[in-house]
């Protein structure tokens, strides 16, 4: 008996590595039609590996994506071209079945295998996706599927006949924007695609996501998150806007400072503090915010907002946090255009005679052309600028009668800056 369950072992054996043997012959065959860009060739060899040894490897799986779509994109009819396409989503399952842990994203993919190929199957493609999003959203990084997603939701909830209750698109919409908000930081190589998903959603809801709306929203599932920094942080992102004025938005500003000091919570508390007038806190806040940010771009924004917000008569404090923003962030051209701006009102208080008033509108118009430097769609603007400005500025003429060809001149008071003339 032993014998016979030797034998029939070692037959099993002999036929698997034959198997395997066969599966790398074939799985070089393919490959290297892949390399030569003989992807119609690769198919027969490619499937015969599909078909024997479907858990040989995950290259696989990525290969027959190329070579499925190369056959849905020279299909000869439509129903050879859906054909191929349900053949790639069954690949696709089939890639989850054998490496489940490298393919959870397998729905998304499915759903975008049939948005991409035009493929007019929208029940099935929401159905996907909504599974995707309620097993695992952290799978989808794919920005046209997010908005596709919440796109059929509203379709599906605002559709004729049926009213539309915005609590429940305001969940959903709430839900998509953070994952959003959460694939901005994690992958900011694809900022610009979220932020047009972002932008699209917005605009899909604006007539619901009302500051009325978002309160009630807000109000209404704050006892049930408050220890949820997340749900309070995606909120407060969203009532921001345009309802920081309401009460909830005070209340949950101060829950998630309680939570967890971050640069997130301490700017939102500045908000709050803000919009109460409390003008010395909103300070302290900002201040500790920018601390405690690490994107020099967001420091750089915390900065700007605060001259902004708060420092409209205190042009001492609005330069070194202009000066700073722009350190931080030296395309930021609105913050030149801002402090050219400041320079220009400190005409009547910083100077005593006509060529230090013009001499101030000089270094304004040097302040500008630095705006469009850093940031060249500002160029228009700053342009504008500088033909208001430019009457009032000093000429080659009257540099020249102060025999300043070459030399400095410091204009003194907050402006504190010293120019440069040129030589003639």
């Amino acid at each position: 008996m032993k014998t016979i369950l030797s034998i029939v072992f070692l037959i099993s054996f002999w036929a698997t590595n034959a198997q395997n043997e066969n599966c790398f012959e074939k799985e070089k065959e393919y490959k290297d039609l892949l390399l030569s860009k003989k992807i119609e060739a690769a198919f027969i060899p490619w499937l015969e590996v599909r078909n024997k040894c479907s858990k040989q490897n995950e290259s696989l799986y990525f290969d027959g994506e190329t070579i499925l779509q190369y056959k849905i994109e020279n299909s000869k009819s439509i129903a050879e071209k859906e054909k191929n396409v349900r053949d790639l989503m069954k690949l696709l399952d089939q890639f989850y079945k054998n490496f489940p842990d490298k393919s959870q994203d397998y729905q998304v993919k499915k759903a975008m295998v049939l948005i991409n190929n035009q493929i007019d199957a929208k029940p099935e493609i929401f159905t996907l996706l909504d599974n995707a999003f309620t097993s695992v959203p952290k799978s989808i990084t794919n920005a046209n599927a997010l908005y596709t997603y919440f796109d059929l939701f509203y379709s599906n909830n605002t559709i004729p006949n049926k009213k539309a209750e915005p609590l429940v698109l305001l969940d959903k919409y709430s839900k998509v924007i953070a994952v959003l908000n959460d694939l901005l930081i994690s992958h900011p190589e694809k900022a610009e695609e979220y932020k047009t998903a972002i932008r699209a959603i917005n605009n899909l809801v604006k007539d619901i996501a009302t500051c009325e709306n978002l309160a009630d929203y807000s109000q209404k599932g704050f006892e049930t998150n408050k220890e949820n920094a997340d749900w309070l942080l995606n909120n407060l992102k969203n009532l921001s806007i345009k309802c920081s004025t309401q009460t909830v938005f005070i209340t949950m500003s101060q829950k998630l400072y309680e939570l967890k000091v971050t640069a997130q919570s301490s700017y939102y508390m500045a908000i709050a503090s803000m919009k109460q007038k409390k003008n010395s806190e909103a300070i302290k806040y900002y201040n500790e915010s920018a601390t405690l940010q690490t994107d020099p771009l967001e420091k750089a924004k915390i900065y700007y907002t605060m001259v902004n917000s708060l420092y409209s008569d205190d042009m001492i404090k609005s330069k070194e946090y202009l000066l700073k923003a722009i350190s931080f962030d030296p395309q930021l051209g609105k913050a030149y255009l801002l402090l050219a701006q400041l320079y220009t009102y400190s005409v009547d208080n910083c100077a005593s005679s006509d060529f230090e008033k013009k001499a101030i509108y000089y270094l304004a118009i040097e302040t500008l052309n630095k705006a469009s430097i850093a940031e060249p769609k500002l160029k228009s603007a700053a342009d504008k600028m500088i033909a208001d400005f430019k009457d009032k500025s000093l000429t080659t003429a009257d540099i020249s009668k102060e025999k300043l060809n070459g030399k400095t001149f410091t204009i003194r008071c907050w402006v504190n800056e010293t120019l440069t003339f040129p030589s003639n």
